[in-house]
Order: structure tokens, then sequence, then C-alpha cells
């Protein structure tokens, strides 16, 4: 198991980032720190924010660019992010196993229907 301290976020760095994938262009740090109170109910003041995001470069997942104001822009996406987590987690606390991880995650809440059935053709589709 891998444990580089550089793929992780912290839950900050993680609501911040979040805002950035989830906008649709490039967003400033105004946007962002609204974002964070809107959706996360969290809320900083705009040097807490600016840390964030220089970690988040340091960390090499934004890039930046000024025009008039500093944009801010994913560099790793957030997919390549959260498959990065889920095969971490898997690993670590699953010893590898995905049938132990899936057990684990429906069996924390109730899973409708709908749900099992589109699990169903995930696990089917994988025969294809």
């Amino acid at each position: 198991v891998t444990l580089s301290k550089f793929s992780e976020l912290s839950d900050c760095e993680l609501a911040t980032m979040k805002c950035i994938w989830d906008a649709a262009e490039p967003i400033s740090a105004q946007e962002i720190m609204e974002q964070l109170k809107i959706v996360y109910g969290l809320e900083y003041k705009d040097t807490t924010v600016y840390t964030f995001i220089k970690k988040l470069k340091e960390k090499g997942f934004v890039d930046s660019y000024r025009k008039g104001v500093t944009y801010y822009l994913a560099k790793r996406s957030e997919e390549d992010y959260r498959t990065q987590q889920l095969r971490r987690t898997e690993d670590f606390w699953f010893k590898g196993s995905s049938s132990r991880l899936l057990s684990a995650l429906v069996k924390t809440k109730k899973v409708t229907p709908e749900e099992r059935r589109e699990l169903r053709r995930v696990i089917d589709d994988l025969d294809n």
C-alpha cells in the first residue's frame, strides 16, 4: 500500500478542489469561497482559502492564470483522484478485494431496488 502524502488532500483541500472540479470553467478564489459557503457550509477567510489553493498547486492538482483576476483550474481530474482513492481504500481496508469493498459499501446504507438493478448491470457488463 502506497501512502503518499502528496496524493492525499486534507478535508479542506478536498472541499476546495471539489469546488474547482464542479465549476464549468476556471474559477476565481472569490467564487471558490462562495461555493464553499453555499455547498458545504464552510466559511473561511480569504487568506485561508489562498493557503488551500497554494497547497493544491504544490501538490499538482491546480493551475492558475491571471486575467484581471486569478483563475484556477484543475490539472488533475476528479475521476483520476477518485479512482486512486478507491484503489487505495480497497488495498488498505479490504486487502485488494473488490467484492469486500462493494459488500461494505452496500451494507452501510439502504440500497434501493433501482440501485440493486444498476449494480447487477455494472457487474454483468464486466463480462463483456
